[in-house]
């Protein structure tokens, strides 16, 4: 095993696990082999042992990184000084890249194989639903949002984003991901956000945002 500087190693590890992702989101990973890992990171076997140990490493790496990188738009949304429109875009995206990062398949494999991943994945899972619960809540009370249900809020979300995301409905639909997911975003603002606070979104670039979701999903 060559030497790799302790860095350098890591942010290698983040990128291999990263060639993953489209085939364990929709395929998950129970059947793979090392063989096939090593073929979907474009690296020999021999190679692959360069940055992991095992197949458990990987997935760890792999939960690892999908948890970080959502708790970064978590910090974002938690931010009281920036307004409850941009926060609420935050909450948008965080939602779209949560159903792209952790579908079902992914998680129905991470409980049978890594339970404690499994659980840790599911404990950030409970956090992030609770900032964006209280996000709402707050939003509320200083009576910028509609007097609606969090928690369905949270839950309309997630099943509308996985199915955009994650299976073929777009597809049997003949409906074109990007303007689904600019529709879905103007009636979510549409829903939650009262009039005069929706009219001081109206300059807002959704395509360029919507732009720039998918040049990050295409990334994964």
């Amino acid at each position: 095993m060559r030497k790799i500087a302790p860095d350098e190693r890591q942010r290698l590890r983040k990128a291999y696990v990263k060639k993953l992702i489209h085939v364990i989101r929709t395929q998950g990973f129970l059947t793979l082999t090392i063989q096939d890992i090593a073929d979907l990171m474009n690296l020999s076997r021999a190679s692959l042992y360069n940055y992991f140990s095992s197949k458990e490493d990987i997935i760890m790496e792999l939960t690892n990184l999908c948890i970080n990188y959502i708790n970064e738009f978590g910090q974002t949304i938690s931010n009281e000084e920036l307004s409850y429109s941009l926060r609420l875009r935050k909450v948008f995206e965080q939602a779209v890249f949560s159903a792209a990062y952790t579908s079902d398949i992914y998680l129905k494999d991470l409980k049978r194989s890594c339970p404690h991943l499994y659980e840790k994945k599911m404990q950030s899972r409970k956090e992030q639903t609770s900032i964006i619960h209280t996000f709402y809540q707050n939003g509320m009370k200083e009576e910028v949002f509609n007097e609606l249900n969090a928690s369905i809020l949270i839950i309309q979300d997630e099943i509308v984003l996985e199915r955009f995301v994650n299976t073929p409905f777009l597809m049997e639909e003949g409906l074109p991901l990007k303007q689904s997911l600019i529709d879905y975003y103007v009636a979510k603002k549409t829903q939650v956000l009262k009039p005069e606070y929706l009219q001081s979104t109206e300059n807002e670039d959704i395509n360029e945002m919507v732009d720039c979701v998918l040049k990050k999903l295409a990334a994964i």
